[in-house]
């Protein structure tokens, strides 16, 4: 009897450790829908050129939604899964009159899916799969060089309390199709990572360096290589691009509060088997703010890209960039409140210094209201002989943009938000290098909407 008891408590422990070990994880669940509708004028700068056709539609109403599970096992295991619907337009597609699910561009995709693990342990931080992946950077928002959902794998540690590494690889693109491609029809572009994030009381900084070896037919992986090569403009990218380096750093003081200065330098360089093809550049960036007002953040930013000079012969001097998220103010730059509503300028367009004036988080006579306020400006660092050339080479020497922003923001609810966006931007180009019948002009942009995040 006495064994048949043991053997019970035995039997009981070890369906117990098991149902332990197999217990179902947790998962919790988080997105957002939103619907924003945006009034429009001159986008295209095209008002006063009667040769050039208008075809921006003045007026958008556009919904998205994204949903997320996060999938728990324990505090050290835990996998990411996110899916985004299309953008879709009202009245187009699968949001036309009775055409709902009928798969008409209706289409929900794959944004994450990461797994996010400790190893046994260790302090070390293993997330691998289709992730946020973007380089150091402390003004603007994200880096300018990379800041994108891409495939890869990134590896932190700390070193000490202070400073921590993380190394990485990201596939920005492939244009491989077979499994057993030769060395010689290779089109992948990758991304070798190395940051070194030291955070101590009152400044942090954040070294990088990333290198991305070209696959020698790399120039058909259009989306990723536009903006690191010196293109003739509208031109298909192009093969013969070797490899392709970063380097540089973020930097954040907050020793001084209530101002807090952030900065950024970046380095970047492109070479490929003909010198056309190469491209080097620099990014400086510098932000004060101050936070001593109860009611409001005050922040003067500064900010130089080099630009194109007078050859295009002799490739670009422009930083080189594969995804570029940078931006200031809510409207040329890019920084909309919603979607669509940002003409999002500086994608392929550096080139430029520029200055801008904001005043955000401005508390308004009702509880929940608050308001963003943006004064910008910049000019062009490209020579105006390069203009029409050289792909993205916006703004020259002698073209300057003026943009003024006002936002509002009410809180409807803590989960649901109204967003009210009104934007004006002057563009002037130089008529001697763009021609009379491009000089500019004036765009406006008034937009609301809302969204819900649960």
């Amino acid at each position: 009897m006495k064994r048949l008891t043991l053997l019970a408590v035995a039997l009981t422990m070890v369906l117990g450790m098991a149902a332990t070990s197999f217990a179902a994880p947790e998962v919790t669940i988080s997105g957002n829908v939103l619907v924003n509708a945006v009034w429009r004028d001159n986008w295209d700068f095209a008002a006063g050129n009667d040769n050039v056709a208008k075809s921006e539609k003045e007026m958008n109403i556009r919904q998205r939604a994204d949903l997320y599970f996060t999938v728990t096992a324990n505090e050290n295991l835990k996998a990411v899964i996110g899916f985004r619907s299309v953008r879709g337009d009202w009245g187009q597609g699968g949001m036309m009159a009775d055409e709902s699910g009928s798969g008409a561009a209706n289409t929900i995709d794959l944004r994450d899916a990461y797994l996010d693990f400790n190893w046994p342990g260790t302090s070390v931080n293993v997330k691998a799969g289709l992730m946020p992946i973007g380089l150091p950077a402390a003004v603007g928002g994200a880096s300018m060089i990379l800041n994108a959902r891409t495939t890869g794998v990134l590896v932190s540690s700390p070193i000490t309390e202070n400073i921590s590494v993380l190394g990485g690889f990201a596939r920005a693109a492939d244009g491989n199709t077979d499994a057993a491609v030769s060395a010689s029809d290779d089109s992948a572009i990758d991304n070798w990572i190395v940051a070194l994030p030291m955070n101590f009381e009152g400044f942090s900084v954040s070294p990088f360096f990333m290198y991305a070896p070209m696959g020698v037919n790399a120039g058909g992986t259009a989306n990723a290589i536009a903006g690191m090569t010196n293109q003739t403009a509208g031109a298909t990218p192009v093969d013969g691009i070797e490899n392709a380096w970063w380097a540089g750093s973020s930097f954040a003081m907050t020793m001084f509060d209530p101002f807090v200065v952030s900065a950024d330098l970046n380095y970047g360089s492109v070479s490929g088997d003909k010198e056309q093809y190469d491209r080097s550049g620099w990014l400086f960036d510098v932000a004060v703010d101050y936070t001593g007002f109860d009611f409001m953040n005050l922040s003067l930013t500064y900010a130089y890209t080099t630009g194109e000079d007078d050859d295009a012969t002799n490739g670009s001097e422009r930083l080189p960039s594969q995804i570029n998220d940078w931006a200031i103010g809510s409207f040329w730059f890019g920084g909309g409140l919603i979607t669509g509503d940002d003409l999002d300028s500086d994608k392929d367009n550096i080139g430029f210094h520029t200055v801008a004036l904001s005043a955000t988080g401005i508390q308004s006579f009702a509880e929940g209201l608050t308001h963003d306020a943006h004064i910008v400006y910049a000019k062009g660092t490209n020579d105006k002989k390069m203009a029409n050339k050289v792909y993205g080479a916006t703004l020259t020497e002698d073209d300057a943009m003026w943009e003024v922003d006002f936002n509002t923001m009410y809180k409807i609810y803590d989960e649901l938000t109204m967003y009210n966006g009104i934007g004006y931007v002057n563009l002037d180009l130089d008529e001697d290098a763009w021609g009379a019948e491009k000089d500019g002009g004036d765009a406006w942009k008034f937009q609301i909407g809302m969204v819900y995040q649960f």
